[in-house]
């Protein structure tokens, strides 16, 4: 649904145009010789709406270019002196992250249309900028501060990692920004001063962010890790340009081959970060697109938890890496509504591939059902997936398995010609059958058949 644009008037401005429009609507109780609204006024009112427009962005861009050169003093000064003491901080902090990181693009634009995105971290259930305006108390103090005019504005800050990301990443962050004179100071985020949201956390949001880079296949790769994860980062980089060419050599060449990758040293950061809900003790990385309007190809980045540390020794990290670029490299050609036996699957396969010596060592509790008699009956469905079910292990062990079958009885290269068949989903049974007939050579029954009797071979290996 799209929304307008949020007004925020003072009130005083409200009622200085509401005679206006009253006549307009109650024809009835105005004089036939009343003249209505002319073009005269309508032109005033796109020259008081492109002014407010004007102020904020030059405001604005002040903002970004101080951000993005680390001048915390030029950042923090176009804060309003009714921002809360954390809003200031965050600006400081922002400032600092941006400078460290090395943004290449990097600017704030009054975003009118939001498009398919979700601001509902932002501004809560209504999502609806027209319809908000500020809380009584915070205008009586911008008032007495001598604010001619307040507006919760609807912010978008675009970014993009210079020679990695193709193009930059939208996040939608409505502000508050109070008007003195023919200056716009930024008050605060909307969704806390309005007490409808929360902000969704980015990279920037946690102190001390610290940027490596590495060359990959595709050019340069970003490694992202805080003070308490700094280790990991070290890991990550060093086996970032091995996951990369793991995974272009079964997807192939036609994707960047680079990637941005943030190491987290909390719990809430990763939760945040990866957008996660519920249990996250289980999972050990995920990959996630930054960007918010509503293209899930754009800002991919991939998030690992602090308990990877201790969780993933040794080859265990370049199994995750390589699953979790394998997302990054398909996403474009993969829908949300995708099985997961395939897309879990696949990113099992070339994560796995070629670090296990016998079936067991990938999959082990399938291959303790697999000894027992308990051969799946079909692929598992996406339910089966929720990382913190009871069934997480077998379905991923399960997946993995198909994918390697196919990969070995048939190639890789069907294997993936079966992923391109089925990734734009939804899939039902018949079109997974069919997919596997066109791929494979095989009706979905006989592929079924003839993988329950490798499963029970490569067990017994």
């Amino acid at each position: 649904m799209r929304h307008p644009i949020g007004t925020g008037v003072r009130a005083r401005v409200v009622a200085a145009v509401a005679v206006a429009v009253v006549c307009a609507i109650g024809a009835t109780a105005c004089s036939s010789d009343t003249p209505g609204p002319t073009a005269a006024s309508s032109s005033s009112e796109n020259v008081y709406e492109s002014d407010r427009e004007q102020g904020v962005l030059a405001t604005l861009g002040a903002l970004a270019r101080a951000e993005r050169s680390g001048d915390v003093s030029a950042a923090t000064g176009l804060v309003d002196p009714a921002a809360t003491p954390d809003f200031r901080a965050s600006i400081a902090r922002t400032a600092r992250a941006f400078a460290a990181v090395g943004i290449g693009t990097l600017d704030y634009r009054v975003q009118r249309d939001t498009g398919d995105g979700d601001a509902s971290g932002e501004l809560g259930d209504s999502g609806q900028l027209g319809e908000l305006t500020v809380p009584a108390a915070l205008q009586q103090r911008l008032d007495a501060q001598g604010s001619s005019d307040s507006w919760v504005v609807p912010v978008a800050l675009r970014y993009q990692f210079a020679g990695v990301d193709q193009a930059p990443t939208t996040v939608l962050r409505p502000m508050v920004m109070a008007r003195y004179d023919d200056r716009w100071t930024v008050v605060g985020d909307a969704g806390p001063l309005l007490g409808t949201g929360t902000v969704r956390p980015q990279f920037w949001d946690f102190p001390d962010v610290r940027a490596q880079r590495v060359s990959t296949g595709g050019g340069t790769s970003v490694v992202l890790d805080y003070p308490g994860s700094r280790g990991l980062g070290d890991r990550i980089r060093a086996a970032l340009p091995g996951a990369v060419g793991a995974v272009t050599a079964f997807w192939g060449g036609q994707w960047p081959r680079r990637a941005v990758v943030i190491a987290t040293d909390s719990t809430s950061a990763f939760a945040g970060l990866a957008r996660a809900q519920g249990d996250t003790a289980s999972a050990a990385a995920a990959t996630v697109s930054g960007d918010d309007t509503g293209s899930s190809a754009l800002g991919q980045r991939v998030v690992f938890t602090p308990n990877a540390v201790q969780d993933l020794p040794g080859p265990a990290l370049d199994v995750v890496l390589r699953h979790e670029l394998t997302h990054v490299a398909a996403r474009p050609r993969t829908a949300d509504s995708a099985p997961k036996w395939l897309t879990e699957g696949v990113a099992e396969y070339v994560g796995r591939r070629g670090t296990y010596r016998v079936f067991a060592d990938a999959a082990p509790d399938l291959a303790d059902r697999v000894r027992a008699g308990q051969l799946p009956s079909a692929l598992p469905d996406d339910a089966a997936f929720d990382v913190s079910g009871p069934d997480a292990r077998v379905a991923y062990q399960t997946a993995w398995s198909f994918a390697a079958f196919a990969a070995e009885a048939y190639s890789p290269q069907r294997l993936r010609a079966l992923y391109l068949r089925l990734a734009g989903g939804p899939s039902t049974t018949q079109a997974q059958s069919d997919a596997m007939s066109a791929t494979l050579g095989a009706p979905g029954d006989a592929v079924l058949d003839r993988w329950r009797t490798w499963l029970t071979a490569a067990v017994a290996r």
